[in-house]
This record gives structure tokens, sequence and C-alpha cells, in this order.
């Protein structure tokens, strides 16, 4: 049963850890910290280790690894729903992008990325759209955010049951 005698925003303190939202553990879990989750998307922030999973072998963190960090800051804002009705937050299904573009290849260990999300489209069988935006502050300079990548991405978030279904 959905909870709803406590309005959505009275159940959660931001910023607030990542994995009160998300399922991913590290090392797959890349997002530190969320920095808000509404009706509308999610903000998180993000500071790539050294020892991150994506890094490459050059010690670089790759901005095609951006797109992790756009479906988990998705998985914030369904995090917080499945809170809301007192479930624990799950996995959905990333289906792909309709467009992708990064400001540069890489980033480096220290570098601080800032992502958002926003709610673009649902459909009543659980398709999602997401407008996804990052931002990188250099080295943890806040006071220096620079584009860095965004995308369109499709996820899928099966409604309730929808598996039991196909069994």
């Amino acid at each position: 049963m959905p909870v709803t005698a406590t309005p959505a925003d009275a159940l959660f303190a931001f910023p607030a850890p990542a994995g009160d939202f998300i399922a991913q553990e590290p090392p797959m879990r890349f997002i530190d910290e969320v920095l808000s989750a509404n009706d509308q998307g999610a903000k998180s922030r993000t500071v790539i280790r050294s020892d991150a999973i994506a890094i490459d072998d050059e010690g670089r963190f790759p901005a095609l690894a951006l797109i992790e960090v756009m479906a988990q800051t998705i998985g914030i804002y369904a995090g917080r729903i499945e809170r809301m009705n007192g479930r624990a937050p799950g996995a959905g299904l990333l289906l792909g992008t309709r467009r992708m573009e990064f400001e540069r290849p890489w980033f480096l260990p220290g570098d601080v990325l800032l992502c958002s999300v926003e709610k673009s489209f649902e459909s009543d069988e659980g398709l999602w759209q997401f407008d996804c935006r990052v931002t990188v502050c250099p080295q943890g300079n806040e006071a220096r955010e620079e584009p860095a990548g965004r995308a369109l991405l499709n996820v899928f978030n099966p409604p309730e049951g929808y598996f039991d279904r196909l069994r």
C-alpha cells in the first residue's frame, strides 16, 4: 500500500547518501550523493576516484561512462518512488538513448560530476524518458562548472507484477 499520509518531500532530507536511493553497491555505484529528488527528476554528485570500475588503463574515466552516471541518477528518481511506497529501491532497465553528446572524451580522478535528470515522458506501461545533463567541476573546483555531456535516456520501470505475467 502506498505511503500517503506524509508529504513526499517530508520523507527525505537532502543531500543524502546515494545508497539510500539506488540498488547498486560499490564498485558498481558511481554516485556518492543525492542532491535532490522530486516528482520531476533528480540531481546527484559523483567524485571520480582512481579505483572506479570504469577507469581505463591510462587512469581516466571515459565519457561513455557518463551514461551510467545518468542511469544511476534516474535510479535515484525511481528509488524515491519505491521508498515512498514502502519498498526497497530496485533495478530498472536502461533501454537506450536517442541522443548522446559529450564535451570531451574522458575525465580525471578528482573531477566532480554533477548530474541532473528530468522526466520528459512516461507511459502507462512503465516506459520513461529523461533529459539528462552532466557538468564537471575539474579537480573538484565546484566554482568552475563546465558542460560534460547530455543525453535523452529511455528506461523501463516495470509496473508491479509485470514479470509475473510472463511466467
